[in-house]
């Protein structure tokens, strides 16, 4: 399958995760990624919630699915994950137990709930939501000298200026800087966050994507020189 983008240390395809990873001759090592969840967007019936996904403009691919159809992808694709040992997947509270268990049923040991404080209020009523999920999985055992943070990052939010959903660099150079060696996998790479984070720490990282609109965006990012994006920001604490 040929590249949409490479370079020495990453490369970015355009396409359904479940279709390219079979294809690719790659054994990454580490997941980080942030799926179409949705948050409950549509329902069995199809009626729309109103998900940050599938209001006005700010469309995402897959992200109008209903909890079912999520967990269908995620199990498909975790499937096709079988050398990754380490997994981060972004998620909220209304799908963690699906995230889960798509981790459990893929072989992963689910070993704890990450938790993104972003410093300010979101979406929600009447509580509204200042954090979102990520779920901590691996396949083989942890030692518990390797605990080295708390389990609550606090970072600022990214401004989402080149993805509806863009993470902060920073929060994604935190979570690669504190995962163990090897190849970093994100099958639903939006913007390309991901991969320039791998970028930045000297990584190999290949990246997926479905709309060709966040591939053209992620392989421009990648392709900037590392010194274009600096370094990871020292503000990025953790309780």
């Amino acid at each position: 399958m040929k590249p949409y983008y490479q370079d020495d240390i990453v490369t970015l395809y355009h396409g359904d995760a479940r279709e390219v990873l079979p294809a690719l001759d790659i054994a990454p090592v580490v997941l980080l990624t942030d799926p179409p969840y949705s948050s409950g967007g549509y329902q069995e019936a199809g009626k729309a919630n109103g998900s940050i996904g599938t209001r006005g403009k700010a469309v995402i691919a897959l992200d109008n699915m209903s909890t079912r159809g999520y967990q269908r992808l995620m199990r498909e694709v975790l499937r096709g994950c079988p050398s990754v040992d380490e997994a981060y997947i972004f998620t909220d509270w209304r799908m963690w137990v699906y995230t889960f268990d798509a981790l459990e049923d893929g072989g992963w040991r689910v070993r704890n709930m990450l938790v993104w404080d972003k410093g300010q209020m979101g979406m929600g009523m009447p509580w509204r939501n200042q954090h979102e999920l990520i779920a901590y999985a691996k396949r083989t055992p942890t030692k518990i000298m390797d605990g080295k943070r708390g389990n609550v990052l606090c970072v600022k939010r990214s401004g989402n200026k080149m993805h509806p959903t863009e993470k902060p660099m920073d929060l994604c150079t935190a979570l690669l800087d504190n995962s163990q060696p090897g190849i970093v996998l994100d099958p639903f790479a939006g913007s390309g966050t991901t991969l320039v984070a791998a970028k930045l720490l000297g990584r190999q990282a290949v990246g997926i994507e479905m709309d060709e609109r966040h591939v053209e965006t992620a392989a421009k990012r990648c392709g900037q020189g590392v010194l274009d994006f600096g370094t990871a920001n020292a503000e990025v604490s953790s309780k």
